[in-house]
């Protein structure tokens, strides 16, 4: 071409350029070499190299290249507008090139304009994108499909199905990609009607069904509380891919069915298929409710394995999982990982201090997130007060408390003042606890009312206990727990005929107390027990290792408190003895004893919170066996060893 002279003609010229900077070639900067020995460079020359720029994910270049042109009096055309549109930086950028796009005279081209409105709602200004969408005059199906896929993004879920009605109330036919949109939108809005209505829709018009489509109806069928359906539907898949397979594990955690998306995980890798850090995410999470620690530190080791890349939201869930396992050194290895925190981040780690005793680590964490500029939330603050509750740092509590609404503008919540209640009940300090629920600006709830009834129980007030426990007993007739606790202060207190009143005042009102459930984790499989549990297989070794533990802790001072049973007064003490000992909680310790090796923790997850008995037991056999024990009931750690807990006997 240059020995011919071709090379200066704009035609051949153009199309070297466009050769030249396609996908397949990728020779851009000599491409730009070519440009610049063209005479008299056409539109579509330097329309092939701004497309480029966009395909390569340069829109600085892009940019600029564009600038330049405009310098030396090039005019666009309307295929390089929307090319350009895809890359604003940012809003002035975008408004920029709309002024150019009117000026030019294709502000009313409906390719540039459908553009101009993905760029709109991309950079977040939705006004912008439905003014554009108004003024259409030619709105084609892309038009609708761009703003319904803009609102669905946005979670604005009811205004994209309003949408969607409004398109087929004037006739425009809906193709596949609207449809998969107003899916997600259904899944967003738990509109399961619109969904069959959709599905119906394309069934009847012959719209290709894609594995896409299949997994967005699941996600309705699941966000419905229809994942038995979804599960159905995702077993008779021919061809699943890694969205089905999130889909279904995130519906199964986020519906408290936690083995079971651990199961389908195992199913999973069976067929070949590589978790990413959506499906590692979901499948931490299920790790922190189940307590299952090697699990969970089995999944951050496939992670590295894999080489998957832990963003914010995985990173978060990590550490939240170390955490809430007991595992505060391994959470905080991770969180100093982590090159990018959000208040989630900061939170996790704060509220797992908080939960294992650790209150001035957690306050230290707080200051750090504060220099980090990152502002905190309500829930960051329920993890501090938390912390300052547990650790009795009651003055620190005052002055964070305080600082929520005169600093960071953040009202107060329930949640906040049961804290408050609980902190001060904590210290003993039952009168100020007391005047924070009678001044408190909303009305106290189970939460908070049930933090000075423990405090009540932990210091054997029973006046204060009565007159809270009748305020939980208007608010929750059926809420065992009140029953329970009222009847063992009056219990620990000598008070035996108040005592049988409240049992059988619960009686009579049919409230049955929940069974308590521990759950103890040896070699990733998990093993669950009940007050005098018989069904595992190895029932005869574990009362035996039983009855063992209670031998020796008996001989080091153990002494069963049996104001813990609740059973009829008519119960003679050594049935009372009997029940204690066959505790959900003793029973998983004593498994743990005989299925791990000696010097190895013992971890135990409790659904209830842990009775005083167990609580005291637990003491003494970390110190005879020499042992760790690590017990996470409803409400916090207890880190037991040599004798000790974390809890300092006030939880």
């Amino acid at each position: 071409m240059i020995r011919s002279g071709l090379v200066t003609h704009p035609l051949p010229a153009s199309r070297l350029v466009a050769f030249c900077s396609s996908d397949d070639i990728g020779e851009l900067d000599y491409a730009r070499l070519v440009f610049g020995q063209i005479p008299k460079a056409t539109t579509y020359t330097f329309n092939s190299i701004i497309h480029a720029y966009t395909n390569q994910d340069s829109p600085h270049q892009a940019l600029s290249f564009y600038v330049d042109l405009i310098e030396l009096g090039l005019v666009p055309d309307k295929f390089t507008l929307p090319s350009l549109f895809k890359c604003s930086q940012g809003l002035d950028d975008g408004r920029q090139l709309h002024c150019h796009a009117i000026k030019f005279g294709f502000g009313s081209d409906p390719y540039v304009q459908n553009t101009m409105m993905h760029m709109y709602s991309t950079c977040g200004c939705l006004t912008s994108a439905f003014e554009v969408f108004d003024k259409m005059t030619n709105k084609t199906v892309v038009s609708w499909a761009t703003m319904i896929a803009a609102l669905t993004k946005s979670d604005r879920s009811s205004e994209a199905l309003g949408l969607y009605r409004r398109m087929r109330c004037e006739n425009v036919e809906p193709n596949d990609i609207t449809l998969l949109n107003v899916l997600a939108a259904c899944a967003s809005a738990r509109d399961l009607e619109t969904a069959t209505q959709v599905v119906k829709h394309m069934k009847e018009t012959g719209i290709r069904y894609s594995t896409m489509h299949s997994a967005a109806l699941m996600d309705v069928y699941c966000k419905c509380g229809k994942v038995p359906l979804a599960r159905k539907m995702f077993d008779d898949m021919p061809g699943r891919n890694l969205v089905c397979w999130n889909i279904m594990i995130k519906s199964y955690v986020e519906n408290s069915e936690y083995r079971d998306a651990l199961q389908l995980f195992r199913q999973m890798q069976l067929e070949g298929m590589k978790a990413d850090k959506v499906t590692l995410a979901s499948l931490v999470l299920a790790c922190t409710h189940l307590g299952t620690l090697k699990l969970g530190k089995w999944l951050h080791a496939y992670t590295k394995r894999e080489g998957i890349d832990v963003d914010v939201v995985l990173g978060t869930a990590l550490v939240d999982m170390y955490a809430k396992c007991g595992c505060v050194e391994n959470a905080v290895e991770i969180f100093d990982e982590m090159p990018h925190k959000n208040v989630m981040t900061w939170t996790a780690l704060i509220r797992g201090f908080a939960m294992c005793g650790h209150g001035e680590k957690a306050l230290q964490v707080f200051d750090e997130m504060r220099r980090s500029k990152v502002k905190p939330d309500s829930i960051t603050f329920v993890g501090v007060l938390t912390a300052c509750s547990h650790a009795g740092l009651v003055e620190e509590g005052r002055a964070h408390f305080g600082s929520m609404l005169s600093i960071y503008n953040i009202e107060p919540t329930v949640e906040h003042f049961g804290c408050m209640v609980d902190m001060f009940g904590r210290a003993g300090d039952l009168e100020k606890a007391v005047d924070l629920v009678r001044t408190m600006p909303m009305l106290p709830d189970n939460f908070v009312l049930g933090g000075l009834l423990a405090a009540c129980r932990i210091h054997n007030n029973v006046e204060i206990a009565e007159t809270t426990a009748r305020q939980l007993l208007e608010l929750d007739p059926d809420h065992a727990g009140t029953y329970v606790l009222l009847s063992n202060i009056y219990s620990s207190i000598g008070k035996r005929e108040e005592a049988e009143r409240v049992r059988s005042l619960m009686a009579e009102r049919k409230v049955n107390k929940p069974p308590g459930c521990s759950m103890v984790e040896i070699d990733g499989e998990i093993h669950e027990f009940f007050m005098g549990d018989e069904s595992h297989p190895r029932t005869a070794e574990i009362y035996e290792m039983l009855d063992n533990m209670m031998k020796r802790i008996g001989a080091a001072g153990y002494a069963a408190k049996s104001t813990e049973v609740m059973i009829e007064m008519e119960e003679e003490e050594e049935e009372k003895e009997k029940d204690l000992r066959r505790h959900s909680e003793k029973l998983a310790i004593a498994f743990g004893l005989i299925s791990t090796r000696p010097g190895d923790s013992i971890r135990v997850m409790k659904n209830l919170r842990i009775c005083a008995d167990c609580h005291a037991a637990a003491k003494l056999v970390s110190a005879v066996y020499q042992r760790e024990i690590v017990i996470r009931d409803r409400c916090r750690f207890h880190h037991f060893n040599g004798g000790s807990c974390s809890c300092n006997d006030f939880w």
